[in-house]
């Protein structure tokens, strides 16, 4: 599958939902099924050998998912995807899902990457000072990096701000050095 297809289905999969909640329901639905077919490798195999009958296949893919609160559409796509043998894409198709949702939304993606873990209790504050910078509503994939020694970078859309001592300790670097 190219990612071209996979967008396909993200995009046919985005159109099927009505409201921003069941957007919202979807990407957890589609996040835990990721997360699902990851923890078992063998479940894709399986889903995708052409030795097991459709009716096995279906009832592993319940069972596999009954432990998950997913939408009967979310299940249905990841039933279209063991179809076509392209259970190895879903990982793309997720991503595809996720622009496609964040645009409908109106949500810029954003990133912050610190040193050490930001509590829970501060992400609210990231999130609205990176929305005002963006002049939108954003989502924010938090990541940690120990090589940034402190401080943050952060990026919305494709504009950077690095504030990590990394960060300075280069600039630092390139004037000193005439760079």
């Amino acid at each position: 599958m190219s990612s071209h297809v996979a967008r396909r289905y993200a995009q046919a999969f985005l159109d099927a939902l009505k409201t921003p909640e069941a957007l919202e329901h979807a990407e957890r639905d589609l996040d835990a099924i990721g997360g699902l077919f990851s923890r078992l490798p063998a479940l894709p195999r399986v889903l995708g050998n052409p030795g097991v009958t459709t009716d096995r296949k279906k009832g592993l893919l319940e069972s596999a998912l009954s432990g998950l609160d997913a939408m009967a559409e979310s299940r249905r796509v990841t039933w279209l995807l063991v179809e076509a043998r392209a259970t190895g894409e879903l990982p793309e198709m997720i991503a595809a899902f996720k622009q496609l949702k964040d645009r409908k939304l109106g949500m810029t993606p954003a990133s912050v990457t610190t040193a050490s873990e930001i509590a829970e209790a501060d992400r609210g504050a990231w999130e609205q000072a990176l929305a005002r910078a963006a002049g939108t509503r954003v989502r924010i994939d938090f990541r940690t990096d120990t090589s940034l020694i402190g401080g943050a970078v952060a990026t919305v859309g494709s504009v950077s701000y690095d504030g990590s001592v990394r960060g300075s300790l280069e600039r630092m670097r390139q004037t000193l050095l005439g760079e």
